[in-house]
């Protein structure tokens, strides 16, 4: 099969040339562009869209279209990125990160006073995990979290959140 030529369904996906035409009633081996051009297989053009808007990427469906008067090409969707993965940190970059800026031990108390589940704490948590995981309990438990860490730490969320930046994550 020769991906290079091809020619529309009545669904408008691809027919692919294939390695041998019948062209008069003969055999074409190897048919080269004026053997699929006669068979009614035109170039396919492997070209993509460029320059998708913001926050954006172009996906290939299985549809061609007229390329003009050079034969086919690909048709493509317009569809949002994905979310990026939540970030990852080790409890060794975090808790290296609160030392050398001097908030341990006011991290160490507020998060021996927060609960992430009954009789729980997040101290405990963070001594016992291999990662802390951005968003983990879901946005409203994480943000409030955060603030309530950016209140016992004298910062504001912002202040906060530029912290956790600066923290080497997990690839």
């Amino acid at each position: 099969m020769n991906r290079n030529y091809a020619k529309p369904r009545a669904d408008m996906t691809p027919e692919f040339a294939p390695d041998v035409l019948v062209i008069n009633g003969r055999k074409v081996y190897n048919p080269k562009a004026v053997h699929c051009k006669i068979a009614g297989y035109l170039p396919l053009s492997p070209d993509w869209p460029v320059d998708p808007p913001q926050g954006k990427h172009y996906e290939r469906t299985d549809k061609i279209e007229a390329n003009g008067d050079q034969g086919w090409r690909w048709t493509y969707r317009l569809v949002d990125n994905p979310p990026p993965p939540p970030r990852r940190w080790t409890r060794l970059s975090i808790k290296t990160a609160l030392a050398q800026a001097g908030m341990l031990d006011a991290a160490r108390q507020f998060l021996s006073a927060t609960e992430i589940a009954t009789g729980y704490t997040a101290w405990e948590a963070l001594t016992d995990c291999d990662y802390i995981e951005e968003g983990f309990g879901g946005a409203e438990k994480w943000n409030a979290l955060l603030d309530g860490a950016a209140q016992a730490l004298g910062k504001t969320r912002e202040e906060i959140d530029a912290f956790l930046d600066a923290i080497p994550t997990e690839g």
